[in-house]
């Protein structure tokens, strides 16, 4: 897939990347607050608004002024993708890799692992429905 080596990838995977540590990081903090699982929602959250505001500005400057709309539907691929995320964050991070190593070892892992799980399919449905252009005219 051509999209795939673009310029607009590559910008999306650093801007997920740094939407990715926000989450990552901040389940550090939830967790010494709340269980694994909410600790790994709450995470979510705050990636998704951090991915928001940077791929409208970054990688997708061009989608046009409708900020509701992109945010709706950039809620509504990402309630999509934390289907993903959770599912993979729990089975790795509170099944697997328990039975090898210490717990919040293997739930750190396990969410990190979580957090890549959904990159392709996000950047195809970011692309192609949340930011995508208009036609002028």
């Amino acid at each position: 897939m051509r999209d795939l080596a673009s310029r607009q990838f590559l910008l999306f995977l650093l801007v997920g990347g740094t939407a990715a540590a926000a989450q990552w990081l901040s389940r550090f903090a939830f967790g010494a607050i709340m269980p694994y699982a909410a600790a790994v929602a709450c995470a979510y959250a705050v990636g998704m608004v951090v991915a928001f505001l940077l791929n409208r500005r970054f990688v997708f400057p061009a989608a046009g002024p409708d900020l509701r709309r992109q945010f709706l539907r950039f809620v509504a691929v990402n309630a999509l993708a934390f289907v993903l995320v959770w599912a993979v964050a729990m089975l790795i991070g509170d099944i697997l890799l328990p039975r090898y190593m210490d717990k919040a070892v293997a739930h750190a892992a396990g969410h990190g692992i979580g957090i890549m799980s959904p990159v392709v399919l996000s950047y195809v449905l970011h692309k192609r429905f949340t930011f995508k252009q208009r036609d002028a005219g």
